[in-house]
């Protein structure tokens, strides 16, 4: 008789990070057979930015998705807070202390949102109330005006090339490998699955499950912390408008990477692979000329078939 038991499903399926890359594979070689230039080294290195940038945030996003508290609202604002605090901080007190009080002001931020998660009990209200706080204070912070840094060491963080690879992009494959080691290995990572699949049991088993969400919170707030200041060391200035409209990005790269929103299943290393995915995907809309509404359009669509899709396999697999 053929074993058709949830288990042996379950063995048989392919994992989710399989049909991402994937489809990152079948993305590159249409899109460079339609577009030439769309493959090219300098091209790649433009995309692999991009995704660096994105991609930090949305592993930091990963832990929250992960934990149970499906995704914050709160990203872009904080990263606009933070890059005020890093200029301003770099300004006053050098580049070496303006990182630890970007990275102490993050820890805080994140510790905040998840306490108070923890008391409200809905991630979405909280993280868009917290928005507006983060928001205000970078307005109120750099005056509303354009804060400016002058320090060779950020710039050569935030322009530097090793090995001719973008610095964001180092930072980003290594935080993506930790936080993959992490989530795998380590006693933090399984309390956030644990208490994401399925929060009733995890409290029951003696888990404490607001630990998982204020790390979750944290891990997402150091993940913009570094967003910022690469930003901010790449341009040498910080303004309250940063990342506006980003927070999507941020969420399309969790969802896209495959990652279960109800929480408990996933992998912060799928959160990198939907952002390159989505990176790729707007480079070849922009170099063929697609207008900024066409590319928010097939970006929300990818989002809406790969998250339709994961949840057919998913009931498949019960």
């Amino acid at each position: 008789m053929t074993d058709v038991s949830p288990s042996a499903a379950r063995r048989r399926s392919v994992p989710r990070f399989v049909w991402v890359i994937a489809a990152i594979v079948a993305l590159y070689l249409v899109a460079g057979v339609i577009t030439p230039s769309f493959a090219t080294f300098d091209n790649m290195l433009v995309i692999v930015r991009a995704a660096s940038i994105t991609g930090i945030v949305a592993i930091g996003m990963s832990y929250v998705t992960i934990s149970g508290n499906l995704f914050a609202l709160s990203a872009a604002a904080l990263g606009a807070f933070l890059a005020v605090i890093f200029a301003l901080a770099v300004g006053h007190l050098g580049f070496a202390a303006g990182l630890a009080a970007t990275l102490l002001v993050a820890i805080l931020a994140g510790m905040a949102q998840g306490l108070s998660i923890s008391v409200v009990g809905n991630p979405i209200i909280t993280t868009l109330a917290f928005s507006t706080v983060f928001r205000g204070l970078a307005a109120l912070f750099s005056g509303n005006s354009i804060v400016r840094i002058d320090s060779d060491i950020a710039l050569a963080l935030g322009t530097g090339r090793p090995l001719g690879v973008p610095t964001q992009s180092w930072a980003f494959i290594a935080l993506a490998l930790v936080s993959w080691a992490l989530i795998r290995r380590a006693r933090l990572g399984r309390l956030l699955v644990l208490s994401g699949a399925n929060p009733q049991t995890a409290i029951a088993s003696g888990l404490n499950v607001r630990l998982a969400t204020v790390v979750a919170f944290v891990a997402l707030s150091v993940g913009v912390a570094i967003m910022a200041v690469f930003t901010v060391s790449q341009f040498s200035q910080a303004k309250a408008d940063l990342f506006a409209g980003y927070d999507f990005d941020y969420i399309a790269a969790v969802l896209v990477g495959g990652i279960a929103l109800r929480g408990g299943q996933g992998s912060p290393l799928q959160a990198a692979l939907g952002a390159i995915l989505i990176a790729l995907l707007q480079n070849f809309m922009l170099l063929n000329g697609f207008t900024a509404g066409l590319r928010m359009t097939v970006v929300g669509g990818l989002v809406l078939l790969a998250t339709g899709a994961f949840h057919l396999l998913q009931r498949r697999l019960r």
